[in-house]
């Protein structure tokens, strides 16, 4: 099978691009050629270009794969949620429409929303509904955060656990799931013809709070540190102060976001109707 991917230099990418190289050929798309690590002559790597309909029309792949996203915008360099979730995307329809593309495995987010007050939650559902109308078949997951070697996640409590011995975590809930399960889930949308045009939830068996999350992802890098829960309210009040570091702890779009449990909503097929197994996302 000939793959189009997007985003396999990320976290989720660098699993995806791992399992599927062994039996497929695929166009690797990327910015940073550096990331991309050794890789077995089933893996053609070009250059990343803005206009990503061309690219396709060029490799002509029967499967494109989309794994590009953004947890926040860096506005001074040009990406946004916007371009990222919804340019983007609508070149990759176009592309796929004038190459006759088979499918689209489209990695969205859980708590996509057209209408979310988070302009990350609502690219993401404007996103989805760009795949949907393309009239091409599509799989589209949604999985609750991702848990596995190289979560964004452990680099960032590592950071904040040198600057102070206090972790403060926000109210909520969420659904972590392992990262073997995506990648199962994407390989099964490659192989199987009939798992089309539908929406997916990806999320563990277990609902944990966010102190939870934090003293688990503490503990897996070897860092002791207090983690208090700490209210929405707090962490409003704080935004003036995050917002001079360079990589703010916390945006005013997260925290929209943190106003609804990030865990499945029973609305939609889970990854366990498809792949048959959930893993635990804590062993990892």
């Amino acid at each position: 099978m000939k793959l189009f991917i997007t985003g396999g230099t990320g976290f989720i990418g660098s699993y995806v691009v791992d399992d599927l190289e062994r039996d497929n050929q695929i166009i690797l798309l990327v910015r940073n050629p550096s990331k991309v690590g050794k890789k077995t002559e089933n893996v053609k790597i070009i250059p990343f270009e803005e206009n990503l309909s061309v690219l396709i029309e060029k490799h002509q792949p029967q499967i494109v794969i989309n794994l590009l996203g953004i947890l926040n915008e860096d506005r001074k360099r040009g990406i946004t949620f916007r371009k990222v979730h919804v340019e983007y995307v609508k070149q990759i329809v176009d592309g796929s429409v004038k190459s006759n593309v088979e499918k689209i495995i489209h990695v969205s987010a859980l708590g996509a929303d057209i209408n979310s007050k988070s302009m990350y939650a609502k690219t993401k559902a404007e996103g989805e509904k760009l795949i949907i109308d393309s009239g091409i078949d599509y799989l589209i997951l949604r999985p609750s955060i991702v848990l596995g070697r190289g979560q964004k996640l452990f680099e960032d409590l590592k950071k904040f656990s040198k600057m102070t011995p206090v972790i403060f975590a926000p109210e909520g809930k969420v659904q972590p799931v392992h990262v073997e399960d995506l990648v199962d889930t994407i390989r099964k949308g490659v192989e199987d013809r009939d798992l089309k045009n539908i929406i997916v939830e990806l999320c563990g068996n277990r609902i944990v709070s966010y102190k939870e999350l934090f003293e688990f992802a503490l503990s897996y890098i070897g860092k002791k540190r207090v983690v208090i829960q700490m209210p929405s309210s707090f962490f409003w009040f704080m935004l003036p102060v995050f917002k001079l570091f360079p990589e703010p702890p916390v945006t005013q779009d997260q925290l929209y976001l943190l106003e609804k449990d990030n865990v499945c909503t029973g609305r939609y097929p889970t990854h366990k109707d498809i792949i048959g197994k959930v893993r635990n996302p804590f062993k990892i």
